[in-house]
């Protein structure tokens, strides 16, 4: 039916047929119900204005929040130093912005992003630079918090340094702004999670192994590395919303966690799988599910896209009776992690090809301003 409808109907049941409501990251729904309102007959004009005015105002953080980031990532010069790695500012603070978009989580956008583009540089430093002995010396030192990295490949020294600058960088203000020094009791593990489940994937890589699609999504999911963006996220809030108590909820990979995290990594897989065969890569869920059904890329595809619907079931269901010690609001952010993978993975690989649909959604979000008039 959407075919024979009339604008401005058409466009609005075009856009839900694509991506419902639900799985929209909420900046970008705001971008296209403030685009598409004065379309509709007997819209009310000041309603409009002051739509407009809240989305430019919110805006304006966001470009003093990047201009803060800019000038730390410019400085701090790992784009340059780790040539191999994936350049992604810009699209991590999309991330940040698209999990807590409120001006109020400045904070947590802040410490979320002192982190994330540093972490996007360790998944390339595993899958696409490190040789085996060098990752798994890499990861001893982090798992004996070894801060002098005096034996380590050059890069990988870099990335320890910066992650440790990082986490100095988040204790200064959790002390000072919360009184709360113990969240980088957190820190550490979170990132020895990380970098243990980086490495067996690369030594899956290095012996050609080829995991069950359980063993794998055991693994791989959590390698998303959702478990430590959330707690950067935890860092910015305050006891009010992410008390301690939060913190150890976190670390019991929790429904929410797993369910938002092997969403992630099935639509990655099923958008990049391709590519990162060709570069050399650990194997993917769609190889798995391929080598031990023994049936075409086409199906295995088909089978992972219905489990990425049950994840989306598990997320509705925690939000619809959440734990106790757990905020309806912090519940949500994991929600936003999936919104924002819809949207990134749904049709391409919006993140590392950025240049195509991203750049331009990017550029509505935080470069062009709606037109403020009666």
């Amino acid at each position: 039916m959407a075919r024979e409808l009339a604008s401005p109907l058409a466009e609005r049941v075009a856009h839900a047929l694509h991506r419902p409501l639900r799985r929209g990251m909420r900046r970008a729904e705001h971008l296209f119900f403030v685009s598409i309102y004065p379309k509709i007959d007997g819209h009310d004009a000041g309603l409009l204005k002051l739509a407009r005015l809240g989305f430019n105002l919110l805006q304006n953080l966001y470009q003093k929040e990047l201009k803060v980031l800019t000038k730390w990532w410019i400085e701090l010069d790992l784009p340059r130093k780790l040539y191999y790695a994936r350049d992604k500012l810009l699209e991590n603070y999309f991330w940040a912005m698209g999990c807590l978009w409120e001006p109020k989580f400045s904070l947590s956008r802040y410490c979320f992003m002192k982190l994330i583009p540093i972490a996007s540089m360790y998944d390339d430093t595993f899958d696409a630079y490190g040789k085996l002995d060098e990752l798994e010396q890499f990861t001893a030192a982090i798992h004996r918090w070894d801060t002098s990295t005096k034996d380590l490949n050059t890069n990988m020294k870099i990335l320890f340094d910066a992650v440790i600058d990082s986490y100095d960088d988040i204790q200064e203000i959790t002390s000072n702004e919360f009184g709360r020094s113990y969240c980088w009791e957190y820190g550490k593990p979170a990132l020895k999670n990380v970098v243990r489940l980086y490495l067996e994937e690369a030594r899956w890589l290095a012996k050609g192994y080829v995991p069950t699609l359980e063993e794998y999504r055991h693994i791989s999911s959590l390698s998303t590395i959702y478990q430590w963006a959330a707690f950067s996220v935890f860092c910015g809030m305050g006891d009010e919303l992410a008390p301690k108590e939060l913190f150890d909820w976190l670390f019991t990979e929790p429904k929410m966690l797993v369910a938002s995290s092997d969403q992630c990594r099935l639509m990655d897989d099923i958008m990049t799988h391709e590519f990162e065969q060709k570069r050399g890569h650990a194997p993917s869920s769609v190889e798995c599910y391929v080598e031990q059904y023994g049936v075409s890329t086409q199906k295995a595809v088909d089978a992972l896209s219905n489990m990425v619907e049950e994840d989306w079931k598990i997320m509705n269901g925690e939000l619809l009776n959440p734990p106790d010690c757990v905020p309806r609001k912090v519940l949500s952010i994991f929600l936003a992690f999936a919104q924002i993978m819809d949207v990134l993975y749904k049709d391409s690989d919006g993140y590392t090809n950025s240049a195509t649909t991203t750049k331009d959604l990017l550029t509505a979000l935080l470069v062009t301003p709606f037109p403020i008039s009666s």
